[in-house]
């Protein structure tokens, strides 16, 4: 009894003596704040640094949308349409340039330079660095275990060699949190859990890159089940999948309708990847090991075509780890099964799980296996910790996991950022882009008519960025997007041998076989009456586009019934801009107006205020139907799927509000009433 006396007493001074805290430390905090300073230090030259500019994609794509987007949103407009690529784009349709995602809200606001495009990618490195920290932190005993697993995660050679592929880095960033997410609603059932976790979702289906998104799903599912069989709550992992994918679906449909709709008018319509142009190649595996193997360091590279696809390298203590990392534990098994059924797929078709899962849906529509690295990394990075983990247990050594995590990030630091020549470009913006965007821009203004395109067979870097119009603001032919529109590339291939199409296509300026502009004098004006018109089926029209004069003879598609062209029939465009024209038109007889501009659902034209049905002309164009007389016409574009899409995602964002302010006031009223009662 006196004992036990003593031993209260000793408890009670303990909490008396014991200094008060204003504020006491959260290990999550204090993890954010060492991943931020080592992000800073890891980007420190790129961030800071005007001799060095992002590269590639991330310039040639990314920063010519954003940029746009950016610009277009300060005025007040939101640019669903854009001609200033493919002679017209659903610009907001295309998924990539995420201009819905939150995460990007923050650098469109303030605008966008290429040294904002090295922050988001720093910003999304932090992501994944701290969401592999928690994933980690659900199996291993210590932090700094952890820690590790974030090192050669987030400062791996996936991130490195695809700092040029933007979305598809935020994707993989994206993965770590949300399979941590997963996980605690399978371990607690928790409701908020699940949908922090379904909300995380479609924040990562916003940043708009489908393949990484389609590849981490397919991670939750499986690593989902293998949490489910050892926390043996098979019910609960089933629940917070169906609502992550419900939520994702939801929330980001603003995104996905759009983007459903341009896939399904693109050349990506009904295409199969059964072959690929991309698998993994078994000796790009020597990049785990040899970081220069193919020459990715030092700028002499000499491996598989495109080199940002085949560098793995996350530091030389990784593979000997993770070898004894998948020998001990329960945390191998859900490494495992991130590691080997995607290195399987990644092989490709000759490997023969690709096979199988290009009929799955989704995964027919996607290329380049090798893409889905970044699942295999994490799965690595685990292994990695969990053999650090053994180590330092067996060799009785608190602070050989300390030891290993610097160690880990110093080497990564040299080999992925300070000499990895994937990570950036060594010069700065003017020197790589700038230069031959401002060549460009003054070559073509100089020349090109007002209110007319300018057409090259392809986009070139010698024009600066390969989506440099964007920047430019120069109508052009050409662009740079997997999504382009079919019917108009079929076009716009077909005019390489008919100059007659790009007559008609409002090409005012133009390359020629020699690689100079010269001024198209045959030039069409982007609205006119033809002076005939044929009845087509799609493929006759398509088949007739090698020898087609639009301006003779219109190729309309379907009945012609009630038109007959007036030779003398007159337009004048009132008001024009990418989204809306204002035309007067007078013509004798019902006519056909030819429009200049790809034929894609949403234009919407009306004649003195009714609506008119659009007609597809010379397999690609817009023709409207003008009825006899004076006439004011106006076409404009209408995104039904981005006004349908965006209800959705307003209502069930409201309704994702409104239930989690209802259940913490619940919440809030059963913890007021089980004190009132105690």
């Amino acid at each position: 009894m006196a004992g036990a006396k003593r031993k209260k007493t000793r408890r009670v001074e303990s909490r008396v003596t014991q200094p008060t805290l204003f504020w006491k430390p959260n290990p999550c905090w204090i993890a954010f704040a060492g991943f931020a300073v080592a992000v800073l230090v890891f980007y420190w030259n790129p961030l800071t640094n005007a001799n060095t500019t992002p590269q590639w994609d991330t310039i040639d794509y990314h920063y010519s949308v954003q940029k746009f987007a950016s610009d277009e949103l300060k005025s007040f407009r939101l640019p669903h349409w854009s001609e200033f690529s493919y002679s017209g784009f659903p610009f907001l349709a295309d998924p990539q340039v995420g201009i819905w995602y939150p995460l990007n809200w923050p650098f469109l606001l303030a605008g966008i330079t290429p040294r904002a495009l090295q922050w988001e990618i720093a910003l999304h490195v932090l992501l994944g660095l701290m969401g592999t920290w928690l994933l980690a932190g659900l199996w291993l005993p210590s932090p700094w275990y952890a820690a590790i697993a974030a090192v050669l995660y987030g400062f791996s050679g996936f991130f490195a060699g695809h700092a040029s592929h933007l979305g598809m880095l935020q994707t993989a960033a994206w993965m770590p949190l949300l399979l941590y997410g997963l996980h605690r609603s399978i371990r607690s059932g928790s409701r908020t859990a699940m949908g922090l976790t379904g909300v995380g979702c479609a924040l990562m289906m916003l940043a708009g890159h489908f393949q990484s998104a389609l590849y981490t799903f397919a991670a939750l599912g499986v690593y989902g089940a293998v949490a489910a069989g050892i926390e043996k709550k098979w019910r609960a992992a089933i629940a917070a999948l169906v609502v992550c994918a419900v939520l994702a679906v939801l929330l980001s449909a603003v995104q996905w309708l759009p983007t459903m709709e341009l896939a399904g008018q693109s050349t990506r319509a009904g295409m199969k990847f059964e072959t690929t142009n991309a698998p993994l190649e078994l000796r790009a595996l020597w990049t785990l090991f040899s970081p220069d193997h193919y020459g990715s360091v030092s700028g002499n590279y000499s491996g598989p075509e495109d080199r940002t696809q085949f560098y793995f390298y996350a530091g030389v203590a990784l593979l000997p780890l993770a070898l004894l990392g998948s020998l001990f534990g329960r945390l191998r098994w859900a490494a495992l099964a991130l590691v080997l059924p995607f290195a399987w797929y990644a092989f490709g078709p000759s490997a023969g799980l690709y096979r199988v899962t290009v009929h799955l849906p989704g995964f027919g529509a996607v290329r380049a296996p090798v893409h889905a690295w970044f699942v295999v990394a994490l799965g690595l990075a685990l292994l990695g910790a969990a053999g650090a983990a053994v180590v330092s247990e067996k060799v009785k050594l608190p602070w050989l996991a300390v030891a290993l995590a610097i160690f880990t990030f110093c080497d990564v630091l040299y080999w992925n950022s300070m000499e990895n020549q994937l990570a950036y470009y060594r010069g700065s913006f003017e020197s790589r882009y700038g230069i031959f965007q401002d060549n460009f821009e003054r070559a073509v203004r100089r020349q090109l008519p007002e209110g007319t395109r300018f057409f090259s067979p392809f986009a070139s870097p010698t024009f600066g960025p390969l989506n440099d119009a964007y920047d430019t603001r120069i109508p052009v032919t050409y662009g740079s997007n997997p999504l382009q529109l079919k019917r108009y590339t079929e076009y716009i291939n077909a005019a390489a041998g008919n100059l007659n199409l790009l007559n008609a296509l409002n090409v005012g300026l133009r390359v020629n076989e020699n690689g100079t502009a010269v001024v198209n004098a045959d030039m069409l004006p982007k609205f006119f009456f033809p002076k005939r018109l044929t009845a087509v089926s799609a493929r006759q029209s398509r088949l007739a586009l090698a020898s087609a004069n639009p301006a003779e003879n219109a190729l309309v598609e379907g009945e012609i019934d009630g038109l007959a062209q007036d030779p003398e029939a007159k337009v004048t465009v009132l008001t024009a801009d990418d989204q809306h024209y204002v035309l007067q038109c007078e013509t004798a007889t019902p006519s056909l107006l030819r429009a200049a501009i790809p034929w894609y659902p949403g234009w919407q034209a009306f004649v003195d205020g009714r609506p008119v049905t659009n007609r597809v002309v010379d397999y690609a164009l817009i023709g409207i139907p003008v009825p006899a007389g004076s006439h004011r016409i106006v076409l404009e574009f209408h995104d039904s799927k981005f006004q349908l899409g965006a209800a959705i995602t307003l209502l069930s964002a409201c309704f994702l509000l409104g239930a989690a302010v209802w259940a913490r006031r619940t919440h809030s009223s059963n913890s007021s009433s089980a004190s009132a009662t105690t």
